[in-house]
Order: structure tokens, then C-alpha cells, then sequence
């Protein structure tokens, strides 16, 4: 495991949970109050899909039924749970799924197709673009590491340049074919750096520095008109610079800082698709009790208790449910195998 990954899931994800707190604050007060830069979050989650994709290939024989398969049971269930509870609600009182308003579409919520519209969970947009990813990389698994990094690349580049000269009008193609797919090619530049680039603590610090400076100088500039370069190249420079100095992570990861970081990164996918329930739930009570007139209490009490909520679905559900999946597919496998046996000596 790479700690310095573990620690940066939970910065995306604290990042993501944090913005959306402060949306939400500024709904049930009426500000309208927002906190765009912590949707960098959204960025450096798939800066750490691209890198990660790649680590876990490296010097493996992965078959593409097997990659993609893994892919599916580590997301889909978890998802498709939450996303039955979010349907549950939307039958009830559809006003309280996606109140900040647009189109609800229950079929694509499940299949995760882009339309147009909004999903029960709106967060699932980002895991489309996670699975287009996907299948693009499953597709080269023949190639050798490095032509199969360079033609995923291309073809990641390709489809952001074709979007941006096209603009197509369709929404699927649209959203396929946005520029944001870059940042996956950005962690897959990450791991080309990590594996085969220098090495120092003082180039790894410089990257960090670099990455946050930039980030917050767009953020405080304004002028966020780009996410790719206003978030993804800043948090590209800081992956690649935490990831780097692996080594150094590790020395701190053993203190109650660096334990608390590993367990928000453990527990980051049921965080990232939890947390919209429980700021809703939370934001009920705030305004019950009036939190809302106080802004920095109000978000620090919806942001507490996503994080713990999203704990909660870690530890009660997504640890449980993964268990059961996999045990399901070993059994399902080592059935088939069997069946295969049988006929083979028939």
C-alpha cells in the first residue's frame, strides 16, 4: 500500500465533502455562499485512478475480463446500494434528491450513462468518467507497460481535443469527450515521474509547494474558467510530489495525524457517495436549532458529521459488502471452473 496515495484520498475527499458543506450552507441560509476549489477534489481523485491503474498492472498479467470485472465489484455495489436508498427517497418526496433543481433520471442512475440529467446520486458522474477510463486501459492490457501508457494517453488526448474542436451536441459524446479526461493522462504522467524520474526530498517539496501555491492562486484570483488548470495541473504537481516522497510519508504515518489521514482514505468511496446524505439530514437540524446564521459552526458541524457518517457506511456496509461480493465471485469462479473440468472430461 502507498500511504502517500492513502493520505491523498482523503484530501480529495475531505476537499469534495468540505465543498459541498459550504454549498450547502449557503442553501438553507440563503447565501447562496460556495467554496469552489474544494471541487479539486473531484481532480485529484482521477489524477489517483490514472496512477493507480497503472501501479496496479505493472509487471502483472491482467486479463481484461478479470481487470474489469475487479473494477465493477469494487464500485458497483457499494453504489447501486446507496443509490436504492436515493430512489427510496425520491419515491417518497422527490423534492429532497438533487435540491439545488434540474432532471432526476432513475434508468441511468444504475447504468451510470451520461445524458444530460442528473443521477439519484449526482456524484456519480465522476465514476462514468472512472469506467471510460477503464475500459480505455482494459483495452491496451496486451500492449507492453509503457506502449500501453502512450496509446491510452493518446487516445485520452485525442478524445479531449476532438470534444474541444467538435463540440459535439450530443450529451453523451459531450460528456465523454470534455476536457477532464486529461487528468487521468496527468496520473499516469505521476506514475512515469514516481517510477522512473529523480528523486529528492527537496524536488518533492517543490512540487507540493508549487501545486498548492497555484491552486490557491486561482482560487483567490477568480478566474477558475478551466477546472483542468485551475485544479487538475496544481493537484497533478502535488500528487506527484507527495507520491515521490513515499518514503517520508511513510515515517509519519504511525502518528495520530498520519492515522487519521489513513482512515479517512480508507474509508474515502463511502465517504464520496455518502456525505450528500448526511449533510441533507444534517442540514434539517441546523436549521432547526438556527446553526444556519452562523456560518463557520454550521459547516463545521456538516462537515464533522458527513465524515462521520461516511465512516460509518465504511465500516457497516462497504467493508461488509465488499466481503460478500468477493466471496460470491470466488465461489461463482471456482463453480465454473469445476463445470469446465467436468465437461472437459466428458
Amino acid at each position: 500500500m502507498l500511504y502517500s496515495v492513502q493520505f491523498l484520498r482523503a484530501v480529495a475527499a475531505v476537499l469534495v465533502v468540505v465543498c459541498h458543506a459550504v454549498t450547502k450552507q449557503g442553501q438553507i441560509s440563503g447565501t447562496g455562499a460556495v467554496w469552489e476549489i474544494g471541487g479539486a477534489g473531484v481532480d485529484l481523485f482521477f489524477i489517483i485512478s490514472g496512477f493507480i491503474m497503472c501501479h496496479v498492472t505493472a509487471n502483472r498479467k491482467v486479463t481484461v475480463r478479470g481487470f474489469l470485472l475487479a473494477r465493477v465489484l469494487r464500485i458497483i455495489p457499494l453504489y447501486w446500494t446507496l443509490t436504492l436508498v436515493a430512489l427510496m427517497v425520491y419515491i417518497v418526496s422527490p423534492s429532497l434528491v438533487n435540491s439545488s433543481g434540474g432532471t432526476t433520471t432513475v434508468l441511468h442512475s444504475f447504468t451510470l450513462i451520461p445524458t444530460g440529467v442528473k443521477f439519484l446520486i449526482q456524484n456519480g458522474w465522476t465514476l462514468t468518467y472512472e469506467f471510460w477510463f477503464y475500459i480505455i486501459f482494459a483495452a491496451t492490457l496486451g500492449f507492453a507497460l509503457r506502449s500501453r501508457l502512450a496509446i491510452v494517453s493518446g487516445i485520452m488526448v485525442a478524445l479531449a481535443v476532438g470534444g474541444s474542436v467538435l463540440q459535439p451536441a450530443n450529451p453523451t459524446v459531450k460528456f465523454l469527450t470534455a476536457p477532464i479526461v486529461l487528468e487521468f493522462v496527468m496520473g499516469i504522467g505521476a506514475y512515469l515521474f514516481v517510477r522512473y524520474g529523480p528523486r529528492s526530498r527537496e524536488l518533492s517539496a517543490l512540487l507540493v509547494l508549487i501545486g498548492v501555491v497555484s491552486l490557491f492562486s486561482c482560487a483567490l484570483s477568480g478566474k477558475v474558467h478551466d477546472r483542468v488548470y485551475s485544479y487538475g495541473v496544481p493537484m497533478a504537481f502535488v500528487f506527484a510530489g507527495l507520491v515521490s516522497a513515499e518514503d517520508t510519508v511513510r515515517q509519519v504515518s504511525d502518528t495520530m495525524l498520519g492515522r487519521l489521514a489513513g482512515t479517512i482514505g480508507d474509508a474515502s468511496y463511502s465517504l464520496y457517495l455518502s456525505h450528500p446524505f448526511s449533510l441533507a439530514t444534517t442540514a434539517f437540524a441546523i436549521k432547526r436549532f438556527g446553526l444556519q446564521e452562523y456560518p463557520i459552526t454550521s459547516i463545521a458541524v456538516l462537515t464533522a458529521l458527513a465524515l462521520v457518517g461516511g465512516y460509518l457506511c465504511y465500516a457497516l456496509i462497504e467493508v461488509k459488502l465488499t466481503k460478500f461480493v468477493r466471496l460470491a465471485s470466488e465461489k461463482s469462479m471456482s463453480g465454473a471452473r469445476a463445470d469446465g473440468k467436468r465437461v472437459a472430461q466428458r
